[in-house]
């Protein structure tokens, strides 16, 4: 009888903690009509940060020890932008493999296009000739309007908002109903505060708070 354990890929996620458990979510329901992909369990570096009786799938061992195999996809579930990049820099030096994510109630218009290890989440938005760069995270209710363009490692939270036009840099974060008015662009590892509203372009290494948004440099900043 042949092996045929080669035919399904295994999908791992990277960071079993609270992002991690939400993600699982939206694999099992992206996946469920694709009876050859399979969650095969977490990776962290704490290896009690799972309850098993809040999670049927195990912690497989922690994330830059673990042996990768042919058939792993990984999903990386760990929010920060800076520490998500470093990870997946990481990893894919060690030949790991990303796979993209896409929920099954998202809209993403026929001319937009989406990269490598995306995640795109319950209900959220890629409009008309949008750019999503790879490595992004699309949280559920959370919208790339028309034209605009997302570079790699950028996070959106629930219900953040990036209107047509607009570029977010490498590794912007938006966090939870931030809204990036049209054609603004957000510089490179900034920030958006939770409810703010951005006016005018954010340079880069910025936290932008409040409504209209003000740019404060922040002092410490990692990739």
């Amino acid at each position: 009888m042949s092996d045929t354990r080669a035919e399904f890929t295994a999908i791992v996620l990277v960071g079993a903690g609270g992002l991690g458990r939400e993600l699982l979510n939206y694999v099992l329901e992206a996946i469920r009509t694709s009876p050859h992909m399979r969650v095969k369990g977490y990776l962290d570096d704490n290896p009690s940060a799972l309850r098993p009786d809040r999670c049927e799938f195990p912690i497989l061992g922690s994330i830059l020890d673990y042996p990768i195999e042919p058939n792993d996809r990984f999903v990386m579930a760990i929010g920060d932008c800076a520490k998500r990049a470093e990870l997946i820099r990481k990893m894919e030096a060690r030949s790991a493999r990303f796979i993209t994510i896409i929920h099954p109630t998202a809209y993403i218009a026929s001319n937009a296009t989406v990269g490598n290890g995306c995640i795109v989440g319950p209900f959220c938005a890629i409009g008309s000739e949008a750019r999503v760069g790879n490595h992004v995270l699309l949280t559920w209710y959370s919208s790339l309007a028309h034209d605009s363009i997302s570079h790699s490692f950028t996070v959106l939270s629930p219900y953040s908002t990036a209107n047509g036009g607009a570029i977010l840099e490498e590794g912007v974060f938006l966090g939870t109903h931030a809204v990036i008015h049209p054609m603004i662009r957000v510089g490179a590892w900034s920030k958006i505060a939770s409810g703010s509203v951005v006016y005018h372009d954010v340079p880069p290494n910025c936290m932008a708070l409040g409504n209209p948004a003000k740019a404060v440099p922040m002092l410490h900043t990692s990739r």
